[in-house]
C-alpha cells in the first residue's frame, strides 16, 4: 500500500474524489451505477453511535450518505445487563420510528420494501451479549425488536468464552440451550467476538447457519484475535453461514499506514478460501474518530488480550459507514463481476436473513 502521509485531520479534509479507488471513466460509471440499482446490506453498524449515544442532523445526512438499504445496528450495553440493552433499544427503535428516511425491519420483506421506497431499513442486535442466565429473555429481546445477538463478547459468560479470553473453552450447556432457543425463534447467531472453541461449538450445533458479522482472516494479521481462523472461516462456510468483512482501523493490518486496501485484502482471501457466496460487509466503523476512542478505552475493551495493535490513526478509502461506495469502487478495481459484487455487498445477507430470520 502507498505511504499517502496523511493525518486523519488532513484526511478529512481532502475532496472525496481524493479519497476513492482510483478507477478509469467506464469503471467509476460501472461502479455507480451499481452502487444506485443493487441491494446493499451491512451486517454490523454503529450509527447511533458506539458506546457513546448520540445523534443530530449532521449524522442523519451521514447515515443517509452511506446509501444501504439495510443495517444491523449494534445495541452496545456494555454493563451486559439486559434492561440497560433493552432501554438502550428503545431510544434507538424511537429515532428510527420518527426519522422519515429511515424505517424499522423485522424481516426480510422489510429490506425489501425499504430499497422499493428510498429508505433505509434498520434491524437490531446485541452486542455484547444481555441475556445472562435467563433464557426468556431471548424471547423478550427477540419480541422488542432484536434479530441477531453475540454469543459471548471478549470475556467468558454464561453462554462461553470470548476472543480476549485467558481459556479456550466450547460453549456451555445453557449455551447449547441457547442456540436452540435463538433457532426455535428465528435470530441470527454472530460469533464475531467468541473464543474459537466456542465458535466452532456454535456452529457445529447450531441448526441454522451462524455469521461472522464484523470479522475478517487472521491469516493476514495473525496477532490480532478479533479476526478468524481459517478453519473457523472454512466450518461457517461449510454449514451455509456468512462472514461480514469489518472495516477496523488496527484490525485488518498492524502496518501505521492502513486504507480500503487491506478490506479489499480480507474479502479476496475469504472469497479464495470458502467461495463468493459466504463472504459480505460488516464494517463496525463509526463517524468519529474510532482510534482515538480505541486508545482512550484499550485496556477495559481488552484490547492487550485481544492482539490488537494501535499503530494506525485511521483507515484511507473506508473511515466511516459513510465511505460505504468507495467498496463498491474497490471491488470493481479487483475484477469481480457485477453479480459477484452484488452477492458481497447484498445478496448474500438477504439469502441469510431470509433463511434464519424470515
Amino acid at each position: 500500500m502507498p505511504n499517502r502521509g496523511f493525518s486523519r485531520e488532513e484526511y478529512l479534509k481532502l475532496p472525496q474524489e481524493e479519497k476513492y479507488i482510483k478507477l478509469s471513466p467506464s469503471e467509476a460509471e460501472r461502479a455507480e451505477e451499481l452502487f444506485k440499482r443493487s441491494l446493499k446490506i451491512d451486517l454490523h453498524t454503529h450509527i447511533y453511535g458506539s458506546v457513546i449515544f448520540e445523534w443530530n442532523e449532521e449524522k442523519m445526512n451521514l447515515v443517509h450518505q452511506m446509501g444501504v438499504e439495510g443495517c444491523f445496528e449494534a445495541v452496545p450495553a456494555l454493563s451486559e445487563d439486559f434492561s440497560e440493552s433493552m432501554n438502550l433499544l428503545g431510544r434507538y427503535l424511537a429515532i428510527t420510528e420518527k426519522e422519515p428516511s429511515l424505517m424499522p425491519a423485522y424481516k426480510a420483506k422489510d429490506i425489501l420494501k425499504a430499497k422499493e421506497e428510498g429508505k433505509q431499513a434498520v434491524l437490531f442486535q446485541l452486542e455484547p451479549n444481555t441475556f445472562g442466565k435467563n433464557l426468556d429473555n431471548v424471547d423478550i429481546a427477540y419480541g422488542l425488536g432484536i434479530r441477531m445477538a453475540l454469543l459471548s463478547f471478549n470475556t467468558r459468560n454464561y453462554i462461553g468464552d470470548g476472543i480476549a479470553e485467558r481459556t479456550n473453552i466450547g460453549l456451555s450447556y445453557f449455551g447449547l440451550e441457547i442456540v436452540d432457543r435463538m433457532n426455535k425463534i428465528g435470530m441470527l447467531i454472530d460469533l464475531s467476538h467468541c473464543g474459537i472453541q466456542t465458535s466452532l461449538d456454535a456452529i457445529d450445533y447450531s441448526k441454522d447457519p451462524c455469521v461472522f458479522n464484523h470479522a475478517g482472516a487472521r491469516a493476514l494479521n495473525p496477532p490480532c484475535k478479533r479476526l478468524r481462523e481459517d478453519e473457523e472461516l472454512q466450518a461457517i462456510a461449510e454449514k451455509k453461514g456468512l462472514i461480514g468483512i469489518s472495516g477496523i482501523p488496527n484490525q485488518l493490518s498492524f502496518d501505521v499506514n492502513q486504507g480500503i486496501e487491506d478490506h479489499l485484502k480480507h474479502i479476496n482471501h475469504c472469497v479464495n478460501l470458502v467461495g463468493i457466496n459466504y463472504v459480505a460487509i460488516g464494517l463496525d466503523n463509526v463517524f468519529r474518530d474510532q482510534v482515538a476512542g480505541h486508545r482512550k478505552n484499550a485496556a477495559s475493551r481488552n484490547f492487550d488480550k485481544s492482539g490488537i495493535q494501535l499503530k494506525g490513526d485511521f483507515l484511507f478509502g473506508l473511515e466511516g459507514p459513510h465511505e460505504w461506495k468507495n467498496i463498491v469502487r474497490g471491488l470493481v478495481s479487483e475484477g469481480y463481476s457485477d453479480e459477484e459484487i452484488q452477492k458481497i455487498i447484498g445478496g448474500n445477507a438477504l439469502k441469510i436473513i431470509e433463511k434464519v430470520i424470515g
